[in-house]
């Protein structure tokens, strides 16, 4: 089975990490003045949702790390490209694998 290198996990751990602290602090700001038609608790709700899941998806990625199990797709068990894993680095699933996931869920 293919592993990265430990180097190669410290940098998307801290990659990872970057970008939740990023989220979390963009999380705090305050939503603009309500935009016109729309209900700002139901823009706050789609914004919670989105952040929520974000960080869910960060956290998974780091518990794939701790358990070596990151860059490996979680549907084919192939290997995720490391330019996909740069570009995104909580990706799950490698590129075809994604492609499905997304027609079969659209």
């Amino acid at each position: 089975m293919f592993y990265l290198t430990e180097e190669q996990l410290t940098h998307f751990r801290e990659i990872l990490e970057k970008q939740e602290a990023t989220i979390r602090f963009k999380s705090r700001l305050t939503v603009p003045a309500e935009p016109d038609g729309c209900d700002v608790t139901e823009v706050d709700n789609a914004l919670g949702d989105k952040v929520f899941a974000e960080l869910a998806d960060i956290e998974a990625a780091k518990l794939r790390i701790s358990q070596r199990q990151y860059g490996l797709c979680s549907d084919c068990g192939c290997t995720i490209a490391e330019a996909r894993l740069e570009a995104y680095p909580s990706a799950k699933r490698c590129t075809p694998c994604q492609r499905l996931h997304e027609q079969h869920h659209q």
